[in-house]
C-alpha cells in the first residue's frame, strides 16, 4: 500500500509539471502574438504615415507650383502692359516673349472726353504645360489729357496744369512723365520729345535738330525765361510754369518761330519779334505720341482661371 501511494504521488507531480510547461508555452505564444499584432499595427501606422507625408508633400509641391505659375503669369502680364505703353502689340509681344508662355492681346480704340485718344488692351497669358491662365485689362491714355483751349493759347491760366495734366502745378514734376529729359539748361539737348527745364532756357538752331512738324515736342520751362535765338524753330507745345507766380519772359528772335502754341500758369512778358503760329493738328499729333502715354490696370477686370 505504501509503495502504490508514492507512485500515485509521483505520477501526480509529473502531471503538475506537464501542466505548468503547457501554460508557459501558451503564455509565450500569447506574447508573441501580441508582439506580432503590435508590430503589424506599427508597420501599418508607419505605412499610412509615410503615405500621408508623401501625399502632403505632393499636394504642397503642387500648391507651390500653382502659386509660382500664377505669380509668373501676373508678372508677365505686367511686363506686356509696360511694353504696350510705348509700343505696338507686335513689338510688345516680341520684346516680352517667354518660351513656355502663350500671350494674346485684344485691342479696342476708344475716344474720351475732349477727343482724348484711349486704347483698351485685354492681355491673356497661359502656361503651355499647365491649364493656368491669367487675364487683365489695361487702359492707355495720354498724360496730356486735354489740349489748350482757345482762351489759353498764347496766354496764361492759373489752373493750366489741372486742365492739361489733371495735376496741380505744385504737384507736377518731371517724374510725372514716363519719358522725359530733365535739365537745367537747353544746350545740346538729346533726342527726345518731352523736356523739363528748371531755370532759363536759350535755344539755338542746333539744340533741337530732331524737332520738326512731324516730330513735335513738349517743352516745359519751370521758373525761368525762354529765349528762341535767331533761326531757332520750335514745333510743339511750350508750357511756362511759375511756382511763385512771378512773371517770366518769352523771347522770340525775328528769324525764329513757334509752331503749335505756348501757355503759362502766370502772366508772361512777351518779346516776340518772330512768329508764333497756332497748329492744332501738330498739338494733336503730340498728344497721341506714345512718349506721352500712361497705362493703368482697370480695377475688377483681372482674373485667373484653369
Amino acid at each position: 500500500m505504501t509503495v502504490e501511494k508514492r507512485k500515485q504521488f509521483f505520477n501526480a507531480r509529473r502531471g503538475c509539471q506537464s501542466f505548468t510547461g503547457n501554460k508557459k508555452h501558451q503564455e509565450g505564444m500569447v506574447v508573441l502574438a501580441v508582439v506580432a499584432i503590435l508590430l503589424g499595427i506599427v508597420t501599418f501606422a508607419t505605412i499610412i504615415t509615410s503615405q500621408s507625408v508623401q501625399q502632403f508633400y505632393t499636394l504642397e509641391k503642387a500648391r507651390r507650383n500653382a502659386e509660382s505659375n500664377q505669380v509668373e503669369l501676373k508678372l508677365h502680364v505686367k511686363n506686356v502692359a509696360r511694353a504696350l505703353r510705348s509700343h505696338n502689340v507686335l513689338t510688345a509681344l516680341t520684346t516680352t516673349d517667354v518660351a513656355h508662355l502663350s500671350t494674346t492681346v485684344l485691342v479696342s480704340e476708344l475716344e474720351g472726353i475732349d477727343s482724348q485718344p484711349l486704347t483698351l488692351f485685354e492681355v491673356n497669358v497661359s502656361h503651355d504645360s499647365t491649364n493656368a491662365t491669367y487675364t487683365a485689362k489695361f487702359l492707355r491714355y495720354p498724360s496730356l489729357l486735354r489740349l489748350p483751349t482757345s482762351a489759353q493759347q498764347f496766354s496764361w491760366d492759373s489752373q493750366l496744369t489741372n486742365w492739361l495734366f489733371n495735376r496741380d502745378a505744385s504737384a507736377l514734376s518731371a517724374n510725372f512723365f514716363a519719358e522725359v529729359e530733365s535739365l537745367t539748361q537747353c544746350h545740346n539737348m538729346l533726342s527726345g520729345n518731352v523736356f523739363w527745364i528748371t531755370g532759363d532756357c536759350e535755344l539755338d538752331p542746333s539744340d533741337l535738330p530732331h524737332n520738326s512738324s512731324s516730330n513735335p515736342v513738349l517743352l516745359i520751362v519751370a521758373d525761368g525765361d525762354l529765349t528762341l535765338q535767331a533761326h531757332a524753330h520750335l514745333y510743339g507745345l511750350i508750357v511756362m510754369l511759375s511756382s511763385s507766380h512771378n512773371s517770366y519772359t518769352l523771347r522770340v528772335a525775328s528769324s525764329a518761330s513757334i509752331s503749335g502754341t505756348y501757355v503759362s500758369n502766370a502772366p508772361v512778358t512777351e518779346q516776340i519779334n518772330g512768329t508764333a503760329t497756332l497748329s492744332t493738328p501738330l498739338l494733336k499729333a503730340l498728344q497721341e505720341n506714345t512718349v506721352l502715354a500712361k497705362i493703368i490696370p482697370i480695377p475688377g477686370t483681372s482674373y485667373d482661371h484653369d
